[in-house]
């Protein structure tokens, strides 16, 4: 297969099977950093932390979800695939809402994931352990704040804007201001998806 036909193969499924490996690779090579070995006991305390974050952020995924459903009806963006957008051919259903919501959902719920998973690193940093030196980075600043919680956020966020206006197939200077303003505020809303999870588990306990 040529690299042409895979990349238009790829090109429609772009942003959840990147958002997808972003998750995985967070999951699996994350917490053995953190708590020194790829162990049953490591696993089983990652899946418990983000029991308890996908909990926590579940009513902000559907409102992010079904509240961003103007942006669809509007035509300056989607969480799901450009090709849902409204035309004159294809007006504004209820099939492309169906996919939109659910996109925005799992997106939602993929970005707390890895600022869920980056939690263990700031925890780790505030201990005073330091897995990155281990492996022979720098040593991350202290910010006064999770930092990784909130950069897990920013990269799935940067990785949607990023993958899903290469998905329109078209320059990014003719997309239009309006496009690319509704995907990068619809970005915006999972950047701010661990740290809203943090603050609803914080807030109410869940």
């Amino acid at each position: 297969m040529s690299l042409s036909r895979f990349v238009g193969r790829f090109r429609p499924y772009s942003v959840p099977l990147c958002l997808f490996a972003l998750v995985a690779i967070a999951v699996l090579f994350v917490p053995p950093l953190v708590l020194g070995g790829a162990t049953g006991r490591t696993y089983a305390l990652t899946m418990a932390v983000l029991i308890v974050a996908i909990s926590s952020v579940l009513p902000y995924a559907v409102a992010v979800g079904v509240l961003t459903v103007p942006f669809l009806y509007t035509g300056i963006g989607s969480y799901a695939a450009p090709e849902v957008l409204p035309t004159d051919a294809e007006p504004f259903g209820l099939a492309a809402a169906l996919r939109h919501v659910i996109a925005g959902i799992s997106y939602v719920v993929a970005a707390t994931v890895v600022g869920a998973v980056g939690i263990g690193l700031d925890f780790a940093a505030s201990s005073g352990s330091e897995p990155f030196t281990a492996m022979g980075f720098p040593p991350f600043p202290s910010l006064g704040f999770p930092p990784f919680l909130v950069l897990g956020g920013i990269v799935v966020a940067g990785v949607y804007v990023a993958v899903q206006l290469w998905r329109y197939e078209r320059p990014v200077r003719g997309l239009g201001w309006e496009t690319v303003l509704g995907t990068v505020v619809l970005g915006t809303f999972l950047a701010a998806s661990p740290v809203v999870a943090l603050w609803i588990f914080g807030s109410y306990g869940f």
